[in-house]
């Protein structure tokens, strides 16, 4: 564990240099390689200093929690359970969120789910490769080859955002789950659709972008490269999806292939989730400031209660809950005075 030990004190002294917070993520994944871990690489944003390790049991998170617990500030877990039983200490499928909770204990823990994070990246990356593009991905063909918990989840935003979305996984009876509830799910407004395809092959052909999204199974060979568009996007979001021969063909071609980056996504995610953390923990409750009602966090105000940012010292007012998670749009006089009130109150202090 040398290696976990050097790691955590670079981060911790870059942390503390650069007066940041200091973040490690401990994921998990079925996809099983020689070595117990991988770590990620140190990720220095803005706000915070992060890095992580890979995992395929729950005693390797374990034995990484104890060597984290405490010298760094936030320590998020993956919530999704990925390790088969076989890994696991229970005999059942590998929990390393419950693992990691029954050892952190001085840093803060917060559970994420990295599926998650690389459905968003990837949305979120072919919404700006196509941003110049006056309908954006809207109309185009979408072939995702590879639909498990990734692929479908990326099928259902791509077709929200207007894109047909041809699909293939060897399961033809969970392809058609997916299909039918893609499109059962969507707006009635979407004319987009998902479709299921027999084979690689067909949900490739004419497509506009093409992704790999299978557990490091090379789906996309040299002969759907060699048909498709001059133009076409490929994006591999499964470490390994398309073989080595697709990406030499790609090349021979002048069609660049992309390795999906979840920079900006993980930046984003980390600040929410521990946004919401604090929030949840230091800004939600009701009470009086000044004797005004006051409530804050996300709670539903009650109907002589002041929505603010922070209950228990108000700097911003958000207005006057209605009693049914709205605001008043016509206040009576006796609200809109402790409104006004409470206005000049944050004012003043503000002031002084």
């Amino acid at each position: 564990m040398k290696l976990i030990n050097d790691f955590i004190q670079e981060i911790a002294i870059i942390g503390e240099k650069e007066s940041k917070k200091t973040v490690f993520l401990i994921g998990n994944t079925a996809k099983i390689e020689n070595s117990e871990f991988y770590l990620t690489p140190i990720r220095n944003y803005d706000q915070v200093v992060l890095s992580g390790a890979i995992v395929y049991s729950e005693e390797m998170a374990r034995k990484i929690a104890r060597k984290i617990d405490g010298i760094i500030d936030y320590v998020f877990v993956d919530a999704e359970k990925k390790i088969s039983n076989k890994y696991s200490m229970s005999g059942e499928p590998g929990n390393i969120e419950r693992s990691v909770k029954e050892i952190i204990k001085k840093s803060v823990l917060i559970s994420y789910k990295s599926n998650d994070l690389t459905v968003d990246a990837t949305d979120a990356f072919i919404s700006e490769y196509f941003s110049k593009d006056i309908v954006g991905i809207g109309g185009k063909k979408i072939a995702i080859i590879g639909a498990g918990n990734i692929g479908s989840k990326l099928a259902q935003k791509l077709v929200e955002r207007g894109a047909n979305v041809s699909i293939y996984r060897r399961n033809r009876d969970k392809l058609n789950l997916i299909v039918k509830q893609i499109n059962t799910t969507k707006s009635k407004y979407t004319v987009a659709q998902a479709s299921s395809s027999l084979s690689a092959n067909e949900a490739c052909k004419d497509a506009d972008i093409l992704i790999g999204a299978t557990d490091g199974i090379p789906v996309i060979d040299d002969s759907i490269v060699k048909k498709s568009s001059k133009n076409i996007l490929l994006i591999d979001i499964g470490k390994g999806s398309i073989s080595a021969d697709a990406i030499k063909a790609a090349h021979s071609r002048n069609l660049e292939v992309f390795r999906l980056s979840i920079e900006s996504a993980l930046e984003g995610m980390v600040a929410s989730l521990i946004s919401t953390h604090n929030i949840l923990k230091k800004r939600t409750g009701r009470g009086e400031y000044h004797k005004i009602n006051v409530v804050s966090g996300g709670l539903l105000a009650r109907t002589d209660e002041i929505v603010v940012d922070d209950y228990r010292k108000p700097k911003l007012i958000y207005g006057i809950g209605n009693g049914y998670g709205d605001f008043m749009r016509n206040p009576n006089k006796q609200m809109k005075k402790k409104l006004n009130s409470l206005k000049k109150i944050i004012l003043d202090e503000n002031i002084n």
